[in-house]
């Protein structure tokens, strides 16, 4: 569980260095989705949500590598009708990811019988899927102060589910293995 904290990290968190038209991001967004497609084959025992959410993790790591590329080179962006599409799909398939990993951790939760703070980092997801629907409110709206809220909501729904994934992701640790520490008999 841990992997796919730190996969969230890297798809959340964003370090940008920026010299001419080329931008090189520290924190790779592909990584993260690399991370979490990984994270997701060694837990598919655990849930099957976590065999799901793969393919969708491996076309968000193709897409966003792509992008870092591109940008690395000065090549990407724009403010194309393509640009938009291809954004909001990009939305919705991390929507997919995240939520099958929500969904995993609550069917963890009830097949294992622990919490492992499946609620909270539930919770967090919606709060992110609100501030991405606001967020793109806020642009067809061009309305500078709802872009800021909804930018403030965001940094507090991010910091919330990658502290929920955390917690998540140390509950998980503290569980006796799921055949009782018996293995084959």
């Amino acid at each position: 569980m841990k992997r796919i904290f730190w996969g969230f990290f890297f798809v959340f968190i964003n370090f940008n260095l920026s010299f001419n038209a080329h931008t090189l991001n520290l924190i790779p967004t592909f990584v993260g989705y690399i991370l979490l497609y990984q994270a997701a084959g060694e837990l598919t025992e655990q849930s099957s949500r976590f065999k799901t959410l793969r393919p969708f993790a491996a076309a968000m790591a193709v897409y966003t590598g792509l992008l870092w590329v591109g940008e690395l080179l000065g090549v990407a962006g724009g403010d194309s009708w393509l640009d938009t599409i291809l954004g909001l799909a990009a939305a919705v398939l991390s929507l997919i990811v995240s939520w099958n990993v929500v969904q995993a951790i609550l069917e963890m939760e009830s097949a294992r019988g622990a919490d492992l703070n499946g609620a909270s980092v539930r919770t967090a997801w919606f709060i992110l899927l609100t501030v991405q629907i606001a967020g793109y409110a806020a642009i067809l709206l061009l309305s500078a102060g709802l872009g800021l809220m909804v930018g403030i909501a965001g940094l507090v729904g991010i910091i919330w589910f990658l502290a929920a994934l955390w917690k998540c992701a140390k509950r998980c640790e503290d569980l006796p293995p799921k055949d009782g520490g018996l293995g084959e008999l």
